[in-house]
Parts: structure tokens; C-alpha cells; sequence
């Protein structure tokens, strides 16, 4: 299995995008085996509140806003600055 297993996931959101848009724009959603479990003011509250009903699993936790925001973050958060190629 590659990464976390969300790709399923991430295809329900990008198919429920628009709908998601007109109902829940700048919220949080928590998707879990194919449908919205949850909607929160911020990350921190939906991934709180993932972990005390299912425990520490994988998920898929993403704010709704018209266009994706790119996150740069530095190689040394990742711990690439000693990879060798």
C-alpha cells in the first residue's frame, strides 16, 4: 500500500467539491470510507475529535475553499537535507 491509503478519499471530496462549496465553504471536513463524517471550525477540533471516536487512524481532513492553497515547506521539516541521489 502506497502513503496512508486516502486516495479514495481524496476522490470523494474532488467529486463533492461543488456540493461541499455551497454548504461548507472555509469549514473542515473529515471524510471517512467514502462519505463526510464531520464538519468543524478548524483542524485541530475535526482531528481531535477524529481520534476520540475512532482512535489513531488515518484520515482525511481537509478546509473546502474555491482554489487549493499550496504549502511550502522547507526540506529540512521532512528530514531531506541528508538524501542522497
Amino acid at each position: 500500500m502506497n502513503g496512508v491509503g486516502l486516495e479514495n478519499e481524496l476522490k470523494v471530496y474532488e467529486k463533492i467539491k461543488h456540493r461541499l462549496l455551497k454548504e461548507y465553504v472555509n469549514k473542515v471536513v473529515v471524510i471517512k470510507d467514502d462519505k463526510v463524517i464531520g464538519v468543524y471550525d478548524n483542524e485541530v477540533e475535526a482531528f481531535e475529535d477524529f481520534v476520540k471516536k475512532y482512535g489513531p487512524k488515518p484520515v482525511f481532513i481537509k478546509r473546502v475553499t474555491p482554489e487549493e492553497q499550496i504549502e511550502q515547506m522547507p526540506s529540512y521539516t521532512y528530514g531531506l537535507l541528508s538524501v542522497v541521489t
